[in-house]
């Protein structure tokens, strides 16, 4: 038998040729290829999407120029304060400065109260010395007095 060859080809063959790799054309007519709605909702779609790009744009440099003014305020803060603490850190140094230079005179000042204070003492224990010294020679002098009326009355 002989083989059968097709007279129509199906609409979904591809052609032959391994350099064409598309399909036939179909035989149903093509429509035209956009349609005004199609275009209408390209065209919104671009809007919306510029319009969009716009408004993230506006969005941050409305967020630059407010965080900008506070990061302004606030490095002038920063500022004064260091300021004010160097100013602080010269007047500690030059008063520590100064107290090491005096430490010499704080350390004769120093001996000074405490060679007074035991003058002071030393004054203090040659008065009592000498109070009690005075009441010994009292006694002393008490006691002879004493033994003489007591010998005079011996004698009587």
């Amino acid at each position: 038998m002989a083989e059968k060859i097709p007279t129509v080809k199906p609409i979904s063959s591809t052609n032959e040729d391994p350099k064409e790799g598309s399909p036939l054309p179909s035989a149903e007519p093509k429509r035209p290829g956009t349609s005004g709605t199609e275009l209408l909702l390209t065209t919104n779609r671009r809007t919306a999407s510029a319009q969009y790009l716009a408004a993230q744009r506006a969005e941050t440099a409305y967020k630059a120029k407010k965080r900008s003014a506070s990061a302004r305020q606030h490095r002038s803060e920063a500022v004064s304060h260091l300021k004010l603490s160097a100013h602080h850190l010269k007047e500690s140094v030059k008063s520590g400065w100064n107290m090491v230079a005096a430490v010499p005179w704080m350390v004769r000042a120093w001996k000074e109260e405490r060679q007074a204070e035991n003058e002071k003492k030393a004054v203090e224990r040659y008065v009592e010395k000498k109070r009690k010294l005075e009441e010994r020679i009292k006694r002393q002098e008490g006691g002879e007095e004493g033994e003489g009326e007591m010998e005079k009355g011996q004698e009587a």
